[in-house]
Parts: structure tokens; sequence; C-alpha cells
């Protein structure tokens, strides 16, 4: 009895989320960086950027003289860091966000509606692609002074993007859409999903296995770059934001009314934890034994 009680403590212990901060104008947060376990940027709607320098215990408010919602945001290291915003721009900022500068903003016809971009990764000081509406894709070789479209054969809205490397690199969008590249975007190539709703976020996990989620409970997982998509089980029907792994064996996955799941075998089970809201939550962000989100109503919980 005294070994049950003590697993079930440890356990309850482990699964513990606590508020840590609510921003003032209770807008939402829709994204979470953190570059290492002292230095973090959190984004959200109405122009929200605030950062952390002790690993979340004061977050301070920076101004990107922008007032739209952000987006997507990444970092390549403390000093060098990028945010998409609603209406097509690229930021860019060379001092960890104390100055925030336009690197690009996308001229649309007023006849094709309202267009702009979702996410946007660096994986390296030169290279980097932004993704989003009208099934665009936009790559730079200059560290973002100049951006180029790639042709990515959908006209679907895309979600995410990550590279692992220069070359190689996944997109994931509307009505299931998988677009993978191995050649630094020059060819995309559609990769089955088998599923049809919308797919908000993928995690990569060295260089074939990667975990991708999305509407309906839907959680994807490959381990041959995508050769094959098989689905995961999972006892939710919610729609799934976010996923982020700590190490090879660790992960969670946020999502709408407050849900995070929890695998500790590499993304082939998970398990319900109690985030204490019901608040719909769309970033997360993982660092060591830390995990950080954030959602609706300007929540950041750890």
């Amino acid at each position: 009895m005294l070994i049950a009680i003590l697993a079930v403590t440890a356990t309850v212990a482990e699964a513990q989320w606590v508020v840590t901060f609510q921003d003032r104008t209770k807008q939402d947060l829709n994204g979470v960086y953190f570059i290492d376990q002292r230095f973090g940027w959190i984004i959200g709607n109405g122009g929200i950027v605030h950062v952390t320098l002790d690993g979340g215990r004061e977050w301070l408010p920076q101004d990107a003289r922008l007032k739209t919602n952000m987006k997507d945001v990444y970092f390549r290291n403390r000093e060098e860091g990028w945010i998409v915003a609603s209406g097509g721009h690229i930021l860019r900022t060379d001092d960890g966000g104390d100055n925030w500068v336009l690197s690009f903003k996308l001229e649309v016809p007023p006849s094709q509606g309202k267009q702009g971009f979702n996410s946007i990764t660096f994986p390296s000081k030169k290279k980097g692609w932004v993704v989003g509406t009208g099934g665009r894709i936009m790559h730079t070789e200059d560290g973002g002074k100049s951006w180029r479209q790639q042709e990515s054969g959908t006209k679907e809205e895309l979600v995410h993007v990550r590279f692992t490397n220069d070359n190689r690199g996944w997109v994931v969008g509307g009505k299931g859409t998988i677009l993978f590249t191995d050649d630094g975007g020059r060819t995309w190539e559609s990769q089955i999903s088998g599923f049809n709703g919308y797919l908000y976020h993928l995690e990569i996990r060295g260089k074939n296995n990667a975990w991708i989620v999305g509407d309906n409970g839907t959680v994807l997982r490959t381990t041959n770059t995508g050769s094959s998509w098989e689905r995961v089980a999972i006892d939710t029907r919610k729609t799934l934001t976010n996923i982020a792994f700590s190490n090879n064996q660790d992960g969670w996955i946020v999502g709408w009314n407050g849900i995070i799941l929890r695998s500790s075998d590499g993304g082939k089970s998970w398990i319900e934890q109690e985030s204490g809201t019901r608040v719909n939550l769309y970033g997360i962000a993982v660092i060591k034994n830390e995990a950080w989100a954030t959602g609706e109503a300007g929540l950041v919980l750890k």
C-alpha cells in the first residue's frame, strides 16, 4: 500500500501544471519559444511579444512596433530571432528582441482576399522558410534580405514548417496536407496522411522520425521520413494544436479545452495530464525537464 501511495503521489507531482503568467490584456498567446533554460519568448494577438531572461520567473514586454496578431516565433540563438504576423509580415531581431525590424511584407491584390504567413523556420543563418495561405512557401538564402516563392504544388493553407538541415524539411496544413523536401525546397513531394482535416504542427527528432497533430484528436507518426504515416490511437477527439519533445522518448501535446497529453515512449502512446484550465492551448516549448504552454486569455502554464 505504501508503495502504491508513493507511486500515485509521484504521478500527480509529475503532471502538475500551474499558471505562471497572464498577460494583462488577456489576448490569446499563440506561441512560446525557449532557446535555453533562461531565455524564452511568448507571442500573441495585438502585437504581444514578451521575453524572459530568468527561466520564466519574470516576463518583460517587447515592442515589435506592429499591433497585428503574431502567428509564430523562431530564434536561432539568444540574439537572432524571427516572427511572422498576420498581414504577411516577417519581423527580425538581432538583439534578442530589444529591437524588431520589418524584414518582408507580402503584397497581394485586394481581389485575392486576406493572405499571409503562419510559420517560419531557419535551419541555418542564411537559409529560412515561411509558409502560409494559398499553398505559399517562400525561401531566403541570404538571411532574410530577400525572399523568393517556391512551387508547393498545392493551394491549401500551409500552417507549419520545420527543417532538420538546409535540405530536409516538412510542411503541414489544410486537408491533411503533408509536403516533404530533401533538396532545399527545389521540389516538394506530397506525402499521404490518410486524413482530410487540418494539420497544425509537426515535430522532428533525428533524421527519420516525425510527428504531426491536428483536428479531431489526430496524431500521426513516421519512422521512415514520411514514406508512410501511421495514426496513433489516443483517447480524445479534441483539436490538437502543438507538439514538442524534450528527447527521443518524452513528448507533450497541447490543444483545445486545456488538453495536455504526455508520452514517455517516443510517441507510441499518449496519456492525458491535468492542465488545470479549460481554455484552448496553442503553444508549447520543452527545455530539459521544464515544459511551457500558452493559450487563450493570455495564459502561460508551466
